[in-house]
């Protein structure tokens, strides 16, 4: 059934005209809108060639002609209608009506409208607003009716009717017809409704020279949508285009009955493909994208959702231009959003996964579990496969992982790993501490101030990083940090995959990788009666920690900090209110680091007093051995593996690098060749002169 593909907000915007005398139209407003033909009698679905209308042309579409005529009205054009309407000589019948002003100029054809701006003198008062004059035309006009055959007059000082002001600009002349009456107008018997459609109503208010224009002429519009109106056929209505219902002032439509918000929303899946196969013949080759059950124009469709008709037209055009042919229509669709005809994940070779196991191995020690989890995600990823079980063309991130465990272990350490393994460069991991993002308007620094705050212009930390880089590893670092009202921006990125910022920007989190790192569950609050009557913070102590560092970690112990840190995740989501965004992370991806174990914390002191010579070999020249210390700084590392990786860091800055700047100090000038012992328990440097 042809009812079945009419959007929801065209059923009640036709619905509502003429029952409501005030209508607030916002959201996909700039757009192309489906035109269906009458339904036949019968109910009977028939062929039909699809056609798309402008919002003017679709609002005329959806009134009846014979009992209604619709105006429209914008700051750059003023009062016109539609050609949809009917003939340059009925429309001049209506414009004539609404002509205000001492001397008429010739009516201007733009385009398809003819267009008449009330004349009013160019001063400081209020009443001389062009905006004005038109909230009061468009105020009596609802109110009273346009060809009721009726002659008002108006006091000069427009306090009667509004249609006067003090310098003879009134909106129509005195004792004068609204329409001219007779030849242009109707009796009351045959009187029209109007329907008063308001383009750029967002930017009315910016249009008036003062304040106090704009006051009056929403009050005019107020009093419109509320004075009675005899509604035994109908009532007159004011449609209000908005880009979002608030850029009016609130006044105008809370608690008032007689004006409802309708919202436009982007066209469906049916709208989009028969957009598609209406494509003019230029591009006829490319109807096939919504006319073929073939994979390609599946996901083209699908992958569309959430855009509007004339950016779907803009990405075949990309095509066209492009000479990209239809079954390849992915490479436009990527130019697009990102900039670029390649991804580079169509770019990996088949040997990738073993290189990014090989940086794994390198730079990550003692997590052969954690490191399973992880490159299951990344194989998943590398071979596109994450997200389908959901959807067939799923927008979501390549992966989404959720690293949760002590400080130091590698969890960020990964994360560059899986960065420099997968896009060849280190530079593709984009790290945001949450800590930065406690406040609860902190969600602003990440995705850009609202209009008329400071920053506007500036956008969001977030979303231009991944404009600039949409290629890349996300890493919200210490989640747990971070204001909770944060997490709920992250539903939208983690189920749809892209995030719209606050210059009204879409960008796209579905060549991305998003990584997110806790140490949730190590520490639980202790109980403190002192301290909170004086109003002090709770205090915190560690929830699960190694018993002796000298000894290898049980299974057992293993098993409790997995099990301790997966269940304090979960109350975490769930406590905030949050278990939505759990669902969507999913269980599967949470990975638990353990502590480095012994062998772990060898490997990692080797591998970073490998660092530390190599660095000092090539900047300072020179060569340094470390075999005889090795068995000790093993054991300083042990000592020190509670702490992670940091710890065993930190150790050989005590242990190593202190010592060694100290004895450099003392030389004349730099060794060749230096050579590392213990004595009394400490590591000593002599030159080596062999």
């Amino acid at each position: 059934m042809k009812e079945n593909i009419i959007p929801k907000w065209e059923k009640e915007l036709k619905s509502f005209i003429g029952i409501k005398s005030g209508i607030v139209l916002e959201g996909n407003i700039h757009d192309e809108y489906l035109f269906v033909p009458d339904l036949e009698p019968d109910g009977e679905d028939e062929d039909f060639i699809a056609s798309f209308l402008t919002l003017d042309d679709k609002i005329t579409s959806l009134v009846d002609q014979e009992t209604t005529e619709v105006v429209f009205f914008n700051p750059l054009y003023g009062f016109y209608c539609s050609l949809a309407a009917g003939d340059l000589d009925s429309q001049k019948k209506i414009l004539d009506g609404l002509y205000c002003g001492k001397s008429k100029e010739s009516y201007k054809n733009h385009g398809n409208t003819l267009c008449r701006m009330p004349i009013v003198k160019n001063d400081d008062s209020e009443d001389a607003s062009p905006y004005v004059v038109m909230s009061k035309i468009v105020r009596d006009i609802v109110v009273e009716g346009m060809f009721a055959g009726k002659k008002k007059a108006h006091a000069k000082d427009g306090n009667n009717s509004g249609n006067g002001d003090n310098s003879g600009n009134e909106a129509c002349s005195e004792n004068e017809d609204y329409s001219g009456n007779g030849e242009n107008g109707q009796d009351a018997s045959g009187q029209k409704n109007y329907v008063f459609v308001l383009n750029l109503a967002s930017r009315l208010e910016e249009c008036n020279s003062n304040p106090a224009a704009s006051n009056k002429m929403f009050m005019n519009l107020l009093d419109a949508t509320t004075e009675y109106q005899d509604g035994t056929k109908g009532c007159n209505t004011i449609i209000m285009i908005v880009d979002k219902y608030n850029d009016i002032p609130a006044w105008l439509y809370m608690n008032n009955s007689n004006i409802r918000t309708i919202t436009i929303c982007a066209p469906d899946r049916d709208i989009r493909k028969m957009y598609v196969k209406s494509l003019p013949i230029a591009y006829d080759n490319y109807r096939i994208l919504g006319e073929s059950d073939e994979p390609f124009a599946r996901k083209f469709i699908s992958e569309t959702e959430g855009l509007q008709t004339s950016e779907i037209r803009q990405i075949i055009q990309l095509g066209a231009h492009m000479n990209i042919p239809p079954e390849e229509i992915e490479s436009a669709f990527r130019l697009y959003k990102y900039g670029v005809v390649e991804s580079p994940w169509d770019r990996l070779g088949k040997d990738v996964f073993v290189d990014i196991e090989k940086e794994l191995n390198k730079r990550v020690k003692g997590q052969d579990k954690a490191m399973d989890k992880v490159k299951n995600v990344i194989a998943r990823a590398v071979k596109g496969l994450s997200g389908i079980q959901h959807s067939e063309n799923t927008h979501k991130p390549k992966g989404i992982l959720f690293f949760a465990g002590p400080t130091g272990v590698g969890k960020t350490e990964t994360a560059k790993s899986l960065a420099a393994g997968i896009f060849g460069d280190e530079n593709a991991f984009i790290r945001f501490d949450m800590s930065e993002y406690r406040q609860e308007q902190s969600d602003q620094k990440l995705f850009g101030a609202p209009p008329g705050y400071v920053g506007y212009e500036g956008g969001g930390q977030l979303t231009n990083a991944i404009k600039n880089r949409p290629f890349s590893v996300v890493l919200f670092d210490e989640i747990e940090k971070a204001s909770p009202t944060i997490l709920d921006k992250f539903l939208q990125i983690l189920d749809d995959g892209r995030m719209t910022d606050n210059q009204g920007n879409t960008v796209y989190f579905g060549d991305s990788i998003i990584i997110f790192t806790s140490n949730i569950g190590l520490t639980k609050e202790t109980e403190d009666v002192a301290g909170a009557l004086l109003g002090r913070a709770p205090k915190r102590e560690a929830a699960i920690t190694i018993e002796d560092p000298m000894v290898e970690d049980t299974p057992e112990f293993c098993e409790r900090v997995e099990t301790t840190i997966r269940e304090s995740v979960k109350e975490y989501f769930t406590d905030n209110g949050r278990p939505e965004l759990l669902n969507r992370l999913g269980a599967n991806n949470i990975v638990v680091f353990q502590f480095i174990n012994v062998e772990g914390a060898k490997a990692i002191c080797d591998y970073k007093l490998g660092q530390i010579v190599s660095y000092i070999e090539k900047e300072k020249h020179i060569r340094i051995n470390t075999g005889a210390t090795t068995e000790f700084l093993h054991l300083m590392a042990v000592k020190e593996r509670a702490d992670g990786g940091r710890g065993v860091g930190n150790m050989l800055e005590r242990e190593f690098q202190n010592p060694l700047a100290d004895y450099l100090c003392k030389m004349d000038k730099d060794p060749e060749k230096l050579v590392c012992y213990i004595e009394d328990g400490k590591i000593k440097f002599r030159e080596d002169t062999v």
